[in-house]
């Protein structure tokens, strides 16, 4: 099975399984393989575009309960089980690369004031994590992950996570061409019975054995000794520090201030008042005449007719997490329509949209599904939030990307 990527190249299959076979790792509820074509531009915008080429790209079946994994680049895929140990230690060297890589990005990431950085930080810390060796492919011999932001079930998250695909130690035994060579007896002249020592009692060596013990049971006592000593000083030690005796010295006298006569008080003669606060001035800030207008009349009445047409959406700040957003393009027309979105990399994406005014009077643009992008992926549009702010003003909107994360954005219609 293959998918088409952009430009025409067909990308593998690698494997497909179950979300209930594994344990998805994220932060403030959003699994970070969700965000895996953000994830992986960001790692292209910061410069490590071979980390980016170990993600696999995920596809989530209709009834979200399936993945289906896909190389991120044409060639032939064979498991990690099926290749060479040369194979295997060479895509190691590429792995343990990527994830001294990513522990740098991420540490410089989690010092960042940038509460949208230190997420970044976290995701990252999540990417690589992997179930076992099965979910690791290789593509024309580079490795590639598949289900990385996951673990198995009662599995912990851990700093090497590539362990399960280093060879386990060899136990090495000492064949009987190690042993040393036995040593020749000595043999020694036995005297004659007259020259015998007599039956004197010869003193017994203790056994080392029983040596080690007296001295294990010694250091036992002494520790035993110590931990006592610890304790009562410990309880002995008071709760506040003990007064400190210093020596009496003659100190200058100080002058009683106290008996300085004060100057009498001069109160107003007339009952204070309060100063109003000096009122602020709206300064009406110019707005793009093609910027979109929310018609009080029609935000009462419910209608979103003035929405129909051709819209765009351009976020007015750059993401810390993948760098520049890429702009939305809506086709409306009384309530639904399509968004399109053009990424970094050259990647179209497309999605059926709906617009609805809510009983707040907020406009909001979202997709049921995420988009389907050229490539074969998936990427998941924000929800655009458009607050009215009357009829000779441009309307305030915002891109919500998740739970947690907005992003101003700036709503204008398409000139003809």
């Amino acid at each position: 099975m293959f998918i088409q990527g952009s430009g025409g190249v067909t990308k593998p299959f690698l494997r497909s399984g179950s979300l209930h076979d594994v344990v998805a790792l994220g932060e403030n509820g959003q699994p970070v393989y969700t965000l895996a074509q953000p994830l992986r531009e960001a790692l292209r915008l910061q410069n490590q575009p071979a980390v980016a080429q170990m993600l696999a790209i995920p596809q989530v079946n209709q009834t979200g309960d399936r993945i289906d994994w896909y190389a991120p680049f044409a060639g032939t895929a064979i498991g990690w089980q099926a290749a060479s140990l040369a194979q295997r230690q060479a895509a190691l060297q590429v792995l343990d690369a990527g994830r001294s890589a990513v522990a740098t990005l991420s540490q410089r990431a989690l010092a960042s004031a940038n509460p949208a950085h230190r997420l970044f930080a976290a995701l990252l810390d999540h990417a690589l994590q992997i179930p076992d060796a099965q979910h690791v492919f290789l593509v024309d011999g580079k490795p590639v992950l598949t289900f990385w932001g996951f673990i198995r079930h009662q599995g912990v998250p851990c700093n090497d996570m590539f362990a399960c695909l280093r060879p386990a130690p060899e136990e090495r035994s000492l064949a009987p061409t190690d042993l040393p060579p036995p040593l020749p007896p000595s043999v020694s002249a036995v005297p004659p019975p007259s020259e015998m020592i007599p039956a004197t009692p010869a003193a017994v060596v203790a056994p080392v054995m029983g040596s080690a013990k007296r001295r294990w049971r010694w250091l036992l006592a002494l520790a035993v000794m110590l931990a006592l000593v610890i304790t009562l000083a410990l309880r002995s030690w008071p709760s506040t520090p003990a007064p400190v005796t210093v020596a009496a010295r003659a100190a200058p006298a100080i002058p009683d201030k106290t008996s300085v006569a004060l100057p009498p008080l001069q109160l107003p003669l007339a009952a204070a008042t309060v100063m109003p606060p000096v009122p602020q001035v709206q300064i009406a800030t110019p707005h793009d005449k093609h910027a979109l207008v929310m018609p009080t009349a029609a935000v009462r009445a419910g209608s979103n007719r003035f929405l129909d047409g051709k819209w765009r959406a351009r976020p007015a700040v750059d993401s810390p997490l993948t760098g520049k957003l890429p702009t939305l393009r809506y086709r409306l027309y009384h309530g639904k329509g399509t968004a399109n979105l053009t990424q970094a990399d050259g990647v179209r994406c497309s999605v059926n949209v709906e617009a609805g005014l809510m009983q707040s009077g907020n406009l909001v643009i979202n997709s049921r599904t995420p988009a389907r992008c050229s490539d074969g992926s998936r990427y998941q549009l924000p929800e655009l939030i458009c607050t009215p702010m009357g009829d000779d003003a441009a309307a305030q909107c915002i891109g919500r990307y998740g739970n947690q994360t907005d992003y101003p954005m700036m709503m204008t219609r398409e000139k003809k």
